[in-house]
């Protein structure tokens, strides 16, 4: 009669253990895919994002290239629904730029830009612009 007792016992005490084995491993991959949330989140706030604007045709005369740093109000969730606003602040950006390097009538072509970091306040995001100075006939 002890040894039925005891060998129920362990038999118990196995069933137990692969239960709590079971709870563990659901309870890590809860912990996992938080984590992941988590990791997703924080890449998708804290990527960058770049825009093209005004491509060249390849028949231009380049005469040299400008850079222009910028802030602009918004969030980098805002500023994927302003593509276009951030593109034309560029151009005028770049235009001012280059008005003050260069002479005659020019134009910018192939303008490519990047977000920076936020300012301190988080309410604005820095631009960095280049593009390419042409010469207009």
């Amino acid at each position: 009669m002890m040894k039925r007792l005891h060998t129920s016992n362990l038999r118990f005490a196995a069933q137990r253990r692969r239960e709590n084995k079971g709870a563990f491993m659901k309870t890590r991959k809860k912990i996992a895919l938080v984590i992941a949330a988590l990791l997703l989140t924080l890449f998708a706030i804290t990527c960058e994002s770049t825009g093209q604007y005004m491509p060249s045709t390849g028949n231009e005369t380049i005469i040299g290239t400008v850079q222009a740093n910028f802030t602009v109000q918004g969030s980098m969730f805002t500023l994927k629904s302003t593509r276009d606003a951030v593109d034309t602040q560029s151009y005028i950006k770049l235009m001012e730029v280059a008005g003050l390097k260069y002479s005659g009538n020019i134009d910018i072509r192939d303008i490519v830009w990047v977000t920076g970091d936020k300012t301190p306040d988080y309410l604005s995001t820095m631009i960095f612009a280049t593009g390419k100075v042409i010469k207009v006939d």
